[in-house]
């Protein structure tokens, strides 16, 4: 299947885990893909030693629908699952993307560190009612999805894990209440309680952070978006898409917040202290922006395409007609109006332009409201 890519990348085939650790300890590789059942050592196994020793590689899990058994142990191990038998071209492509996305991050370490992330912090105390709700037995798949709907780590970690092979799903999901119900009240109690595939925020080192704050923020922007996206009479999808991509717009933030605790501090003091521009900042301490490593890290945890681009080129104004009714557009509204200041100046004109300014009060409402 990659026979033809023998002249862009330099490859290696093994058919053993212990024969891939060989290799591994003897040269540097950029991705791994092995199946989950194997001789001798489990493709959970391999996942978990690569995790261990070699936590910058991006994992990929090639295999047919697994069971719960072989399926449990690798949820926190791999980044994308790919249903075998698989298209060669969907393979390649989705190799070709690694890359690609690797080369917006700069800083090696930076590119470890996302590779090496298994969750991300949730808002205490909607990870608790989530955890209060999963125990009592009147819960229903309807609650859960609206309480994971309110955060964006659980929002990204569902999505992550419905969209894999486990579940053979022909089709790319994008809300996070459908998620839920594809994975069963079971499958998210074992998440949450058990493998803690999510975990409550306890960072304290970050004095001029706070996840409350950027979880109100990407809240409303998420149904600005989606109340934006309405007016422009897109298809209920592109609707669903710019909520969910106004959710997790900023959750690079989240990441270096969770991960580089003091020099994001130190960031956004400038960012305050100094009214340095959030993204220069940014690029400044990690040579790269919160859009890039969001949208990294929502690649290698399979979201859907159209959410990680909404997410990486959150900032970027529309240039022509073919952009100005997407979802991108609806975020980048959405986030600019809440924002206020200039950006909501800048963003009111180009309602404005698109002859939408009749809807403006009505989204200012959800906001200020």
């Amino acid at each position: 299947m990659l026979y033809p890519m023998r002249n862009e990348w330099r490859m290696m085939f093994v058919t053993s885990g212990r024969e891939a650790l060989d290799h591994l300890s003897s040269a540097e590789y950029d991705v791994l893909v092995t199946d989950l059942r194997m001789p001798e050592m489990s493709g959970a196994e391999l996942l978990s030693r690569v995790v261990e020793s070699y936590p910058q590689i991006v994992r990929l899990v090639l295999s047919a629908t697994a069971d719960q058994e072989t399926m449990g142990p690798s949820t926190a191990l791999a980044h994308q699952y790919i249903v075998k038998p698989c298209d060669a071209a969907a393979l390649r492509a989705t190799v070709e993307r690694a890359f690609s996305l690797r080369a917006m991050l700069v800083d090696p370490r930076l590119r470890h560190l996302i590779s090496s992330i298994h969750n991300l912090p949730s808002v205490p105390a909607v990870y608790a009612r989530l955890a209060e709700a999963l125990q009592a037995p009147e819960t229903s798949l309807q609650d859960v999805g609206r309480l994971i709907g309110q955060d964006m780590s659980m929002t990204a970690k569902v999505l992550q894990l419905v969209n894999s092979a486990y579940f053979s799903i022909r089709r790319q999901i994008t809300d996070p209440g459908e998620a839920v119900i594809y994975l069963g009240t079971e499958t998210v109690r074992e998440l949450v309680l058990v493998v803690s595939a999510f975990s409550a925020f306890k960072l304290k080192s970050v004095r001029h952070f706070s996840i409350e704050a950027l979880q109100d923020h990407s809240l409303k922007v998420g149904i600005v978006a989606r109340a934006i996206a309405g007016s422009m009479h897109l298809p209920k999808a592109a609707i669903e898409q710019a909520y969910v991509g106004g959710l997790l717009h900023a959750v690079g933030k989240l990441v270096l917040a969770s991960q580089y605790g003091e020099r994001y501090d130190r960031a956004i003091k400038r960012v305050k202290d100094e009214g340095v521009p959030e993204r220069m900042a940014e690029v400044d301490a990690f040579g790269t922006t919160h859009a890039e490593v969001g949208a990294y890290l929502l690649w290698l945890w399979a979201v859907p395409a159209p959410i990680t681009e909404v997410v990486l080129r959150h900032h970027e104004l529309p240039v022509d007609s073919a952009e100005a009714y997407t979802p991108k557009a609806a975020v980048y509204l959405a986030d600019g109006l809440v924002n206020g200041g200039e950006e909501h100046e800048r963003c009111s004109e180009y309602v404005k332009f698109l002859g939408l300014d009749g809807e403006l009060e009505e989204w200012e409402q959800l906001y200020q409201g």
